[in-house]
């Protein structure tokens, strides 16, 4: 039976471990590394993990989880009322892409990675699935109907941030592009008549 102090270990190992594939990819995530990020023996990640493999794979997880929540919270926090498309666009692309420029470019890293990284696959897929329901969320929450599916506006969005990424622009500039080319796709037709929370 783990104790609370082992439970407080190794999600301080998780955590150590999530920080570095965040900031330097899989290759960045080493027994040693990881220990020392974590400040514990080097023994305590052969301790708590069987693997390398085990523990690269709940770092990869523990991300998964946060960009999961993270879009959670801000669909829950976002009033029912009616909006214009382009305010929806601005929401939307705020909501897809992390607050920090690093974790950004993280995000997208794992996305590419997951075409050859079995241990990236999963977690893209939770990540991806989440995402659809968060737009779906957004443009309900706002009254509109988008002239596509959300796969559609997912691929919009990744197209747009992947495209101001390589022409080198900072965080306000990505989504400042991906809700310039969303506000081309999403309507200002009503969805549904919401009711005004505020």
């Amino acid at each position: 039976m783990a104790t609370a102090k082992g439970e407080q270990r190794r999600t301080a190992l998780v955590r150590a471990a999530a920080e570095l594939l965040q900031g330097g990819g899989l290759e960045a995530v080493s027994h040693r590394a990881v220990a020392g990020r974590a400040g514990l023996p080097l023994g305590a990640t052969t301790y708590y993990f069987a693997d390398l493999t085990e523990l690269r794979r709940a770092a990869v997880d523990t991300l998964a989880d946060d960009d999961v929540a993270r879009m959670a919270a801000a669909v829950e926090a976002l009033p029912a009322r009616r909006r214009g498309a382009a305010a929806a666009a601005r929401m939307i692309a705020t909501l897809l892409t992390p607050d920090e420029y690093p974790a950004l470019v993280a995000w997208y890293e794992r996305y590419v990675l997951a075409a050859r990284e079995p241990l990236f696959a999963a977690a893209a897929r939770r990540s991806n699935a989440a995402a659809l329901e968060s737009v779906t969320a957004v443009l309900e929450r706002s009254g509109l109907t988008a002239d596509v599916p959300p796969h559609v506006i997912l691929a919009v969005v990744d197209g747009a941030v992947l495209g101001a990424l390589a022409d080198g622009a900072e965080l306000t500039g990505v989504r400042a592009a991906a809700a310039d080319a969303l506000s081309m796709i999403i309507g200002d037709r009503p969805h549904h008549r919401v009711e005004d929370r505020r």
